[in-house]
């Protein structure tokens, strides 16, 4: 057995050798997962204070280091048509007369890890849409919150060294009954906006609001 080994130690010293860099490279797997998780960017889209209209959206920055929000769009879903409202002046939010420091003049600003930050009411953001619509000339029938059927609320912002903008969306649908109108988030989860092509392609929607 032994001359057997000695015979064959080339081969033997060279199955160690793949052995051990297959498990090296397993660890280097696991470890370069690891570390992609914890620095990678989410942010989590929410309602609070209920489920009506006039439920809150709220964010929630959930990675390592904090988030810059750049900008927020909104985008409600009625008959058919999409209409589109950037909310990151806070427009809503200073008609409303809610008295919320620097945040009543911009949904801008930094987000610390673990740390959450109000967009205003759902209600106030259909009006918000509502407003841009008929300042661009469009022709509504009804008002927007009684015939909308989604809201689509998209973060966009910076974060660390990240060359795009990184960005996050959820869709709640607006309900109807005899209570009157409410919302239900579409999905479990928020979507977070990770390929490089629409991350391009919202940057460059948002160069355009500029």
């Amino acid at each position: 057995m032994l001359e057997l080994m000695q015979a064959n130690a080339p081969i033997v010293s060279a199955a160690a050798s793949l052995g051990t860099l297959c498990i090296w490279a397993v660890y280097l797997q696991i470890f370069v997962g690891g570390h992609r998780r914890q620095v990678k960017p989410m942010l989590v889209i929410n309602h609070g204070e209920g489920r009506a209209l006039n439920a809150h959206c709220l964010v929630t920055n959930m990675s390592r280091e904090p988030v810059h929000i750049q900008s927020v769009v909104a985008k409600v879903m009625a008959g058919g048509t999409t209409y589109t409202a950037y909310i990151t002046d806070a427009e809503d939010i200073r008609r409303s007369g809610v008295d919320t420091g620097w945040q009543r003049m911009t949904r801008q600003g930094p987000l610390q890890p673990g740390t959450m930050a109000d967009m205003g009411t759902f209600d106030c953001i259909i009006e918000y849409a509502e407003v841009n619509a008929i300042e661009a000339g469009e022709h509504l029938a009804e008002k927007l919150d009684s015939i909308a059927e989604s809201i689509e609320i998209t973060i966009l912002g910076i974060y660390g060294s990240e060359d795009l903008l990184i960005g996050a969306t959820r869709k709640f649908e607006v309900t109807k009954s005899a209570s009157g109108s409410g919302i239900r988030a579409s999905e479990a989860l928020t979507r977070q906006i990770t390929q490089r092509r629409e991350r391009k392609r919202l940057l460059k929607e948002m160069n355009e609001q500029l």
